[in-house]
């Protein structure tokens, strides 16, 4: 896909009937791809990859070269996939398209949107126990590490307005994979995402695991403090060596060649640090579908633990909730099987008045419950930033902590 075309003025015309109600928006580097109606919407599951793949092309076949279709993968491999084709996709300049988009917003700025409560589906005592008894599976030698998340509701006065909470998080976090999908049950899946998953162009490959981290600081002093106490974390550089150990088991039969970092490097979002390491492949059949390689990663153990097989029991049974598709992997694929494919995290579920964030923790035998809950907190972060209520949520956790 050539993303060196100028836009064309029709673009803008198209893209100014964006919707995330029944749109899809994807953001790669310093590109944006925008959907302009749906003309077909399937749901496939996902646990046989050489099924869903072989049902995709059959979609695909009839439609023109150039076609584009998104998609969302939930986290359990016996859920189902949600796939849009659109009628057409408009390229962009992510700038311009965010430039754009604020000033089309502009003219409608409301007053802000009251924050009425907070539920948690997995309250803190109750997440702090489960990684307790995580860190009781390290013991037995079942696991290296696990995953655990935890899903916050926030209830607001008056509906949420999806444009206003994706145009915030264009603003804020530039360099991030943003994304936008309107789901089968009626909600918007909304999100920037700092994990590259998979790109695929033709027969070269990258994939950008993120695992370990730890929340900026404002103080440039003690930002830099914090950088060094990540790098030189064994527990999180060991978390980070899970995931990397992982991705090369899976990718290595694939590929002629495939080149490791010895070590990781250091990526910031706008409000975390992240111990990163990008791997690059060629693989060994260009033809390759980009989702055959992605389902087949997806869950690495920087978003399920180690071995897989053996963690994805134990979440649903610790975290006594579906993740659906928090945790899950979404993207954009063509007719060739070339795509990009990104982590489902730093997200939220929105429907009406209501705004459902997730955030999860990498659990190994060093881990610390508390730690780690203040990790999850720190992640919401980006979501909060969105929905403009950062100060009201912590405002009424302290309210409830201090009431309890």
């Amino acid at each position: 896909m050539d993303f060196s075309q100028v836009i064309q003025l029709e673009q803008y015309a198209k893209a100014t009937q964006f919707n995330p109600e029944n749109n899809c928006l994807f953001t790669t580097g310093t590109h944006c791809l925008v959907s302009q109606g749906i003309k077909k919407r399937v749901t496939l599951p996902i646990g046989d990859t050489k099924d869903l793949v072989a049902t995709i092309d059959s979609h695909m076949h009839n439609e023109p070269d150039n076609t584009i279709a998104f998609a969302a993968l939930p986290f359990c491999k016996t859920e189902h996939a949600q796939i849009i084709i659109p009628e057409q996709v408009s390229r962009w300049e992510k700038a311009a398209f965010s430039a754009w988009f604020d000033a089309e917003l502009a003219s409608c700025q409301g007053v802000p949107n009251s924050l009425l409560g907070i539920t948690d589906l997995q309250p803190q005592a109750q997440f702090e126990n489960a990684v307790s008894q995580a860190k009781l599976l390290f013991d037995t030698g079942l696991l290296n590490k696990i995953v655990l998340s935890k899903q916050t509701q926030l209830r607001f006065a008056e509906p949420i307005n999806s444009q206003a909470v994706l145009r915030n998080l264009l603003q804020q976090s530039q360099s991030g994979y943003h994304f936008s999908f309107p789901t089968t049950d009626n909600a918007i899946l909304v999100g920037v995402s700092p994990e590259l998953l998979l790109r695929k162009q033709a027969e070269k490959l990258t994939t950008n695991p993120l695992a370990g981290s730890i929340p900026r600081d404002p103080c440039p002093k003690e930002e830099a403090h914090r950088r060094s106490v990540l790098f030189a974390s064994k527990k999180d550089r060991y978390e980070h060596a899970v995931v990397i150990e992982d991705i090369q088991q899976v990718l290595t039969p694939l590929c002629s060649t495939l080149h490791i970092p010895a070590q990781p490097e250091l990526l910031s979002t706008a409000t975390m640090w992240h111990l990163s390491t990008v791997i690059s492949g060629v693989l060994k059949e260009s033809a390759t579908h980009s989702l055959a390689i992605a389902n087949q990663l997806h869950p690495t153990p920087a978003l399920c633990g180690k071995p897989t097989a053996d963690a994805y029991p134990k979440i649903a049974e610790l975290e006594q909730q579906s993740r659906g598709l928090f945790s899950g992997i979404i993207g954009w694929f063509d007719k060739h099987g070339n795509g990009e494919w990104v982590v489902v995290i730093r997200c939220a579920e929105l429907r009406d008045k209501t705004a459902k964030l997730f955030a999860g923790a990498g659990i190994v035998a060093a881990s610390d419950p508390r730690s780690e809950w203040l990790e999850t907190e720190a992640k919401l972060n980006t979501m909060l930033n969105a929905l403009e209520t950062k100060q009201a949520y912590y405002a009424m956790r302290n309210t409830f902590h201090e009431a309890n």
